[in-house]
């Protein structure tokens, strides 16, 4: 995955490494939304997804947001590390996402607009994943008007899909687990700690930054469209938002 090249360590793993095409996109840096840009554009190929449009489109959303949340909010002087891999040989198909940076953090971020937050990194980890909180300037797959919805909708991706979704900065870190059956995929939560599948940790030692991963099977997606409308079906300002949001 090509993490000991960007540490600057010499390392030899002693066995053939792996074909990437089709299979991973190898730990990746992402410093402007040029690289972002190319890398979504790109991730078809690399991934394999050219006869899955259904799937792709939710990898290129995920991973869009993702790094978008880097760039615009983290402050990191490197920018953002991105990585993926695709599962298909054993158990559910399934693309597994992994952004990181070594920025400000969530808490400092949403401290600018929500003071409380500046000392409860697991309080800022709840507020960066609710609907409308974060704030965004226009995205690949959105507007203005879809300010804050970035980690909501990348978190329901996983769970409506039945694969897991991790968020950690700071102190804090929240990670949802996989569903074990087709009805825990169904409800949606708006407060991510509502959710019984949703773990909560606090550490001694913090991470200075944020790491965002993603879970997608993406056997379970056959529309999109649709799939994005039955999101914003399962939270109570489903109005509002879907007059508001455009996607394309």
């Amino acid at each position: 995955m090509k993490v000991f090249p960007h540490l600057g360590v010499q390392f030899d793993p002693g066995v053939v490494e792996h074909e990437e095409a089709g299979r991973f996109l190898p730990v990746t840096q992402i410093r402007r939304q040029e690289d972002a840009t190319a890398v979504i554009a790109n991730i078809s190929a690399i991934l394999h997804l050219e006869n899955d449009p259904e799937s792709l489109a939710a990898v290129q959303y995920c991973i869009s947001e993702l790094l978008r949340n880097v760039l615009e909010h983290s402050n990191s002087p490197d920018g953002a590390f991105v990585s993926a891999h695709r599962f298909v040989e054993k158990g559910p198909h399934r693309v597994t996402i992994a952004v990181a940076d070594c920025g400000q953090g969530i808490a400092a971020h949403l401290s600018n607009t929500h003071a409380e937050v500046a000392e409860d990194d697991e309080l800022a980890l709840g507020l960066a994943m609710q609907l409308g909180v974060t704030g965004a300037k226009r995205g690949m797959y959105g507007t203005p008007e879809n300010a804050g919805a970035g980690l909501f909708i990348t978190r329901c991706i996983a769970k409506g899909t039945g694969g897991y979704f991790l968020l950690l900065s700071g102190r804090a870190a929240y990670r949802l687990r996989r569903a074990r059956s087709n009805d825990d995929m169904i409800v949606l939560y708006a407060d991510p700690y509502d959710d019984n599948r949703g773990d909560r940790w606090r550490f001694d030692k913090p991470w200075q930054g944020t790491v965002a991963v993603v879970e997608i099977r993406t056997e379970t997606i056959a529309d999109y469209d649709n799939f994005f409308q039955w999101i914003f079906k399962q939270i109570p300002s489903r109005k509002v938002v879907t007059r508001r949001i455009k996607f394309t």
